[in-house]
């Protein structure tokens, strides 16, 4: 029996019961009280009736007694013992149930000692239950009746009025005693029935938590986590030390000190329950929330929900539930990435197919160099980690051109990405070699895009059944045609491109690939920063359309290229402005030499415009046009001239035997 349990319980119980939570322990502990109470309190009374009645001179009936009433006292000591229940108490029920029928017989006092017979259906089918009851209250309803109308059986003289009386209460009891134990047992099978069923719901819920994947717990009012949780919150949260720790503190790794307390105050409105659960759902502050494991580390995302529910009384609590979507956030993340790649093909299958073939195999090629050229840097040790930079930089600068003049968005804005990071690496005066790798890692993976496009364009001449031999002249024209185009377009501008004379042969023996990334550069510039917007040349007296113009032609040994464009010509004053602030020039004195100004121009990071962008901006154009005319031993010339326009002059050495391409 529980500890601090009554000594009286204890005693009335014979002390036999431990564990009070089984229902058929409490029925039978009833039992052994009732029992216990009835022969403590029969057998005294009897005892002490019988020496009243020894007293009066009755000798035998007071014997009898006193002998029934100690039974009842052995009676209480072999309940103690490990004897059955029942076999203990049939003997004394059964013997005061001769009692019971002697004392009709005698009658007593004006036949009140009959009166003990009301006791006997109460005690005997309580005690010893309702088949066993029945049959002994029968005996003694038998007895009794025969007592009574037999003449000469009782020593009292029995009216039939009184007769009637005796019978009709005992009946009455007897069938009262009968019903309500009838019913109780009823009650009690019925409560056994529902208790199964409940035990069986309970079980089954509690197998269907346990196998949820969603963590489900109780929160108090103190934001305490009670006993009741499912297993799935153990490993969710990664420790089994929940039980009675507040849910917030377990949270102090994952949020912090401001978030916290915002939780907390949403969890005041969930349990104020006068709000609108829609609302409360949109506004829950750890609907999706990162959660670091306290055990591996691990950064998990969780997704929660709270609502309230009643435990009666008054007790309101917040159920809730949380569930590990760490895989499906990383699934629909990777989908999300395949869908973007998939997104990106078609973009670039888009623009490819806009692209003549024979322009688009030309670029391939120049950037299959330009890959080239930087591989060779890259494994030039002599070379310093800026130096490598600064010529790494043109390199990107001109695959970027030829990409916008082929309107190949996505591949040109990657492009622009990498030369805002070798842009910075330039301007630092040391290099790491881990810088130089990062760098090398996203040519790669340009690299990658661009082999993407050989692809697209090697199943779209499969498609077409045109290969066909290159031909270099209309190439060149289409590729500066559309970097005209490309670059009014981006400007708001009106710009053609017209060829007056270009030699053939240059182009098939001379340095084609060059020639086309320096006119590429040129044509660029000219329609930037050369041609006028067409209200400003209109209010010039101008045609609203620039004209950029171009002529190649060998005399002897000498490539002579002329590109030259009709609009405002050079601004010496703001070259010269720009040429001091970013110290190129040193005083003022060389900012007023005009020859040192164009010189200016030429140099790495000079340009003239306010901002940067995928257009102009960097000063690396005219730049590494002068660095490929140096590398072809050649010379440049400017001429310019104010609102008339600015020409190019590149003379560079024709040695067709080399084929230089």
């Amino acid at each position: 029996m529980a500890k601090g349990t009554s000594v009286l319980l204890r005693f009335l119980s014979s002390n036999k019961f431990e564990d009070l939570r089984d229902k058929a322990v409490v029925e039978s502990l009833v039992r052994y009280v009732l029992f216990n109470v009835a022969l403590i309190i029969g057998g005294g009374f009897l005892v002490g009736f019988g020496g009243t009645v020894i007293l009066e001179g009755n000798v035998i009936r007071g014997i009898a007694d006193i002998c029934v009433g100690i039974l009842c006292f052995i009676a209480i000591g072999l309940l103690r013992t490990k004897l059955a229940f029942t076999g203990i108490a049939i003997v004394p029920i059964s013997v005061f149930a001769v009692l019971c029928v002697g004392l009709v017989m005698s009658g007593g006092e004006k036949g009140f000692a009959g009166l003990w017979i009301y006791s006997f259906p109460l005690i005997s089918i309580f005690v010893l239950g309702l088949n066993i009851g029945i049959v002994l209250s029968g005996l003694v309803l038998a007895g009794t009746m025969l007592v009574a109308f037999v003449p000469g059986l009782a020593d009292f003289d029995y009216t039939l009025a009184i007769t009637l009386r005796i019978i009709a209460v005992y009946i009455l009891v007897f069938a009262l005693t009968i019903v309500y134990e009838q019913v109780r047992l009823l009650k009690d099978r019925w409560v056994k029935q529902l208790t199964n069923a409940l035990e069986s719901e309970r079980d089954q819920i509690a197998a269907m938590k346990d196998s949820l994947r969603v963590g489900l717990f109780l929160l108090d009012k103190d934001y305490v986590i009670q006993p009741a949780f499912s297993r799935a919150l153990v490993d969710i949260m990664g420790t089994d030390e929940l039980e009675g720790k507040r849910f917030t503190a377990l949270l102090d790794s994952s949020l912090k000190q401001k978030e916290r307390e915002t939780l907390e105050d949403y969890f005041g409105m969930v349990l104020n329950r006068s709000f609108d659960a829609k609302m409360l759902d949109d506004i829950n502050p750890v609907a999706e929330f990162e959660y670091t494991d306290p055990l591996s580390s691990e950064i998990k995302i969780l997704r929660s929900n709270f609502t309230t529910v009643d435990r009666g009384y008054g007790d309101y609590q917040i159920l809730g539930n949380i569930e590990d979507i760490t895989e499906a956030k990383k699934l629909q993340q990777q989908l999300a990435e395949e869908e973007g790649k998939r997104e990106e093909e078609m973009k670039a299958l888009f623009q490819v197919i806009q692209v003549e073939p024979r322009v688009f195999g030309d670029f391939l090629e120049d950037t299959d160099y330009e890959f080239d050229r930087v591989n060779t840097i890259l494994k030039d040790q002599k070379l310093s980690g800026k130096d490598a930079m600064v010529m790494i930089y043109q390199s990107v600068h001109a695959i970027k051109s030829n990409a916008l003049i082929l309107g190949l968005e996505n591949f040109s804005s990657k492009l622009h990405e990498l030369e805002n990071k070798i842009r910075k690496l330039r301007e630092k005066d040391d290099v790491s070699f881990e810088e130089v790798l990062h760098i090398t890692v996203e040519l790669e993976n340009i690299m990658r895009e661009k082999d993407k496009f050989r692809d697209i364009i090697g199943k779209i001449e499969s498609f077409r059944g045109t290969g066909g031999r290159r031909q270099d002249r209309f190439v060149l024209i289409e590729t500066l045609s559309k970097a005209c185009e490309k670059a009014s377009e981006a400007l708001h501008k009106k710009a053609k491109f017209i060829v007056d004379d270009l030699d053939g042969e240059i182009l098939e023996h001379g340095p084609r690939r060059v020639i086309k990334e320096i006119l590429t550069q040129l044509v660029r510039n000219s329609v930037y920063h050369g041609i006028e917007a067409p209200e400003d040349r209109k209010a010039a007296g101008k045609e609203s359309e620039g004209s950029v113009r171009l002529v190649i032609k060998h005399v002897g040994d000498k490539i002579t290229i002329n590109l030259s464009d009709d609009g405002k010509g050079l601004d010496f004053e703001k070259i010269r402005r720009k040429a001091l602030s970013s110290k190129i020039l040193k005083s003022e004195e060389e900012a007023g030499d005009k020859s040192r100004l164009l010189n200016a121009i030429f140099a790495p990071g000079f340009s003239t415009a306010e901002t940067a962008d995928l257009n102009a901006g960097r000063g690396i154009g005219l730049n590494l046009v002068r660095e490929r005319v140096r590398d072809l031993k050649g010379s440049i010339k400017v001429q310019t001239e104010p609102r008339k326009g600015t020409s190019f002059t590149i003379i560079i050495p024709y040695e067709p035997a080399q084929d230089l391409h």
